[in-house]
C-alpha cells in the first residue's frame, strides 16, 4: 500500500509538521490546483511577492535556456510553464528558501539542498538530451527526490538525529531498515507520499520512491518509465560525483558508466551534460541566495583526474543499453554460444527450442530482439517471422534469423517473411556484436519515436483541454460564472434555426436590476457585484432546467426558454422575478431589497430575423420601467 493512503501519513498531515510551503507561495500553490483559475489570476498573486517574482521569472528562465524569447514578467512565466510547471517551480523556491535550515542538528541542511538541487539541475540537463520529460517537470522531481529526508528531520527531530548519528557509515539499504523499525516507514516511501499529496504526476511518485535503488523494481528495460528511473538515478550520481572527494569519485564514475549505458549517452555528450550542470549550478546557487563555495571542476577534469578518458576512448564502457532477448535454437552448442555472448554484453537472455515455445515465452514477456534459427522442429524460423508480422503488438519486434545457406534466394525468402537481419552459421562473436549494435539502434530509434508519439498525444491532449477551457473561458462571465453575451447570442441563433425548422416557439426575456446604479452609489462597488452574483444564483435556482440564464452585460440578464408560449413565459418571468425580491444579500447592509423588471418576446412566423426578437423584449422591459419597475411585461 501507498503511504499516502496510510494513517500514519494522515496523521502527520494532521499535524501540521510536514514541509509545506507558506504566506503568498501557498496561496499561489491553491489557486493553480483550481481548474477554473485563469492566469491572470495566478500572475496577480504571485506579483504581491516581490522577492518572489524575481526568484521565478529568473527561474523559469534558466530552466528555459534554450527559448528564443525571455521571460520577462509573471505572465510570461505562467503561459511558457503552465500551471502545473509553475505550481511545482514555486513549491520548489519556497520550500528551499523556508526550509534551509531547520531544528535537527545532525541534519546538514546546506548539504541537503545543494545535493538536491545538483541533482534537479542534472535531471533536467538529462532529459533535454534523452527528451524523455519536459524539463520543468524533471527539474522539480529531482529537486525533491530525496524530500522524505527533511521531512523526517523537520517530523521527528530527535529520533531521526540519532538514527543519522548511530547510521554513519551504513548502506542505503540499512538506512532504510532502520527507518521501517523506528518510524514504520521509510524516506522512499514517505518521498513518494508526500510528491503524491503535491499532485505530483504518478510517474514521478514512482521515480522518488525507487531511484536510489533502481534495480528493486519490476520494469521491464527500455521502457520509457525504466528510462526515466535510471535518468533520476543518474541525476542523483552525477550530484554525488559533483560533492564527493576523491577518494570515491573513480567508485562513482564506475557507477555513471553503467548508467550512461543505459541511457544510450555517448563520452562527448556525458561532459557537454556534466558542464552544462556547472553553469546551471552558478546561476540557481545565487538565484536562491545558496552557499557556492562548493568549487565544481569542469567534467571533462573529473572523468580525467579518474583516467575515465581514456577508459571510455578505448571502448572499455560500452553504451549498448540493455535488451530483452529471446533466442529461438534447437541446436544445443549453438544456444549456449549465443546465451554466453548476449549475457556477457550484459543482456538479459531468455531461451526457446522451437517457434512454437517462442510464441508462448512472447505472450508472456514480449522481448526487443529475436535471434532464431531458420530450420527447427515444429515450427521453423520464418513461420515465427510471419507470425511476429501478422501481430500488431509483436511486428516491431527486431528478428535476426540465422542460416548456415547464403543463397540470394533463400536470403530474399527471409526478407520477405519479416526478417530484419541474417546471420550466417558458424556465428562469428565479433559479426554477431556487430550485428547487435546495428539492431540496437534500430530498436533505441524506434523507442524513441514511441516516446515521441507518446509525448505528443500527452501534449495533444493538453492542448485540447486548454483549448476547451479557453473556450469556455470566452463563453463565460467573471462575475457570475453564467455564460456571457457571446454565448447568449450563439444560443438565440441556435433556437432561431431550431424554430424554423420545427415551428416551435421560444420565449427570450430580458431582465434588468432596478435601480442598480443606486446601490453602487450607496453601498459601494463590492455590494454591487455581490447583489449581481446573487442575483445570477437566484435566476438559476428559479429557472427550469431547459432554461438559459446568462448575463448580458451590465446589470442586465438573458433567459432563453425553449418550447414556450407568451403565458408560459410569463409564469416563468414572475417565478424568477419573485425569487429576486424575496433574497437576501451576503456581506451587504441588511435594508438592501434587490428587485428586476423583466420583458418577454416570444418569437413568430412573421419575425425575419432573431434581433427581432431582441427588440420586442426590450421594449418590453422599457415598458415594465415606465410602469413602476418589479414586473414582467410581454410583447402581445
Amino acid at each position: 500500500m501507498n503511504l499516502v493512503d496510510d494513517p500514519k501519513f494522515t496523521q502527520l498531515k494532521i499535524s501540521g509538521r510536514l514541509p509545506t510551503p507558506k504566506g503568498i507561495a501557498l496561496q499561489v500553490i491553491k489557486l493553480t490546483q483550481q481548474a477554473d483559475a485563469s492566469n491572470q489570476e495566478i500572475a496577480h498573486l504571485i506579483g504581491a511577492d516581490p522577492a518572489l517574482s524575481v526568484r521565478v521569472i529568473k527561474a523559469a528562465n534558466v530552466l528555459l535556456a534554450n527559448s528564443s524569447r525571455p521571460v520577462v514578467t509573471i505572465s510570461d512565466a505562467v503561459m511558457v510553464l503552465g500551471a502545473r510547471g509553475l505550481r511545482q517551480l514555486v513549491l520548489g523556491i519556497a520550500l528551499i528558501v523556508d526550509y534551509r535550515h531547520g531544528p535537527c542538528k545532525q541534519f546538514d541542511y546546506p548539504h541537503f539542498w545543494t545535493h538536491s538541487l545538483l541533482t534537479g539541475i542534472a535531471a533536467k540537463h538529462l532529459a533535454q538530451h534523452t527528451r524523455l520529460a519536459s524539463v520543468d517537470e524533471i527539474f522539480v522531481a529531482g529537486l525533491f527526490c530525496h524530500i522524505g529526508q527533511l521531512a523526517l528531520a523537520t517530523v521527528f527531530t530527535e529520533e531521526y538525529g540519532a538514527l543519522l548519528f548511530a547510521g554513519k557509515g551504513q548502506v542505503f539499504s540499512s538506512k532504510l531498515a532502520g527507518q521501517m523499525e523506528k518510524f514504520g516507514f521509510n524516506e522512499a516511501q514517505l518521498s513518494e507520499a508526500i510528491l503524491a499529496d503535491m499532485n505530483f504526476p504518478k510517474i514521478f511518485q514512482m521515480l522518488v520512491r525507487h531511484c536510489d535503488q533502481p534495480e528493486d523494481t519490476q520494469l521491464l528495460a527500455a521502457t520509457r518509465e525504466w528510462r526515466l528511473l535510471h535518468l533520476m538515478h543518474f541525476s542523483t550520481l552525477i550530484a554525488d560525483l559533483f560533492m564527493a572527494n576523491s577518494s570515491v569519485s573513480s567508485q562513482l564514475l564506475v557507477k555513471i558508466r553503467q548508467q550512461a549505458k543505459h541511457l544510450s549517452i555517448e563520452l562527448n555528450d556525458l561532459i557537454e551534460i556534466g558542464d552544462a550542470c556547472v553553469r546551471d549550478w552558478l546561476e540557481w546557487s545565487v538565484l536562491l541566495g545558496m552557499n557556492n563555495n562548493l568549487n565544481i571542476p569542469p567534467f571533462s577534469q573529473l572523468l580525467q583526474s579518474a583516467g575515465e578518458e581514456e577508459a571510455v576512448a578505448a571502448g572499455n564502457v560500452p553504451v549498448i543499453q540493455t535488451l530483452r532477448v529471446l533466442v529461438v535454437e534447437d541446436d544445443p552448442a549453438t544456444l549456449k554460444l549465443l546465451d554466453a555472448m548476449l549475457k556477457s554484453a550484459g543482456h538479459t537472455v531468455a531461451l526457446a527450442a522451437n517457434g512454437l515455445e517462442a510464441l508462448r515465452m512472447i505472450r508472456q514477456q514480449v522481448p526487443q530482439l529475436i535471434v532464431s534459427d531458420w530450420m527447427m522442429p515444429e515450427m521453423d524460423g520464418l513461420s515465427l517471422c510471419r507470425k511476429l508480422r501478422e501481430s500488431d503488438a509483436w511486428r516491431n519486434i527486431y528478428t535476426v534469423i540465422l542460416t548456415a545457406q547464403e543463397s540470394p534466394e533463400r536470403l530474399i525468402q527471409a526478407f520477405e517473411a519479416g526478417a530484419d537481419d541474417y546471420l550466417l552459421k558458424p556465428i562469428s562473436p565479433k559479426i554477431f556484436l556487430a550485428r547487435l549494435r546495428a539492431a540496437h539502434r534500430v530498436i533505441q530509434m524506434q523507442a524513441e519515436l514511441a516516446d515521441d508519439r507518446e509525448q505528443l498525444q500527452r501534449l495533444a491532449n493538453e492542448l485540447t483541454a486548454a483549448n476547451h477551457r479557453l473556450q469556455q473561458l470566452a463563453l463565460t462571465d467573471v462575475l457570475t460564472g453564467l455564460p456571457n453575451r457571446r454565448a447568449a447570442m450563439d444560443r438565440l441563433e441556435q433556437e432561431w434555426s431550431s424554430m424554423r425548422r420545427s415551428q416551435r416557439s421560444f420565449a427570450c426575456m430580458v431582465l434588468d436590476v432596478d435601480h442598480f446604479k443606486a446601490i453602487n452609489d450607496k453601498y459601494g462597488h463590492p455590494a454591487g457585484d455581490a447583489a449581481l452574483s446573487g442575483i445570477a444564483q437566484a435566476l438559476r435556482a428559479a429557472a427550469r432546467a431547459q432554461d438559459f440564464v446568462c448575463r448580458f452585460g451590465g446589470e442586465e440578464f438573458l433567459v432563453i426558454c425553449p418550447d414556450t408560449d407568451v403565458d408560459a413565459a410569463f409564469q416563468c418571468a414572475e417565478r424568477l422575478r419573485l425569487q429576486v425580491a424575496t433574497m437576501k444579500v451576503a456581506g451587504v447592509a441588511a435594508e438592501l431589497r434587490l428587485t428586476i423588471s423583466i420583458g418577454i418576446a416570444v418569437s413568430k412566423p412573421e419575425m425575419d430575423k432573431v434581433e427581432a426578437l431582441l427588440v420586442g423584449a426590450d421594449k418590453c422591459l422599457y415598458a415594465a420601467k415606465q410602469a413602476g419597475r418589479n414586473r414582467t411585461v410581454c410583447l402581445k
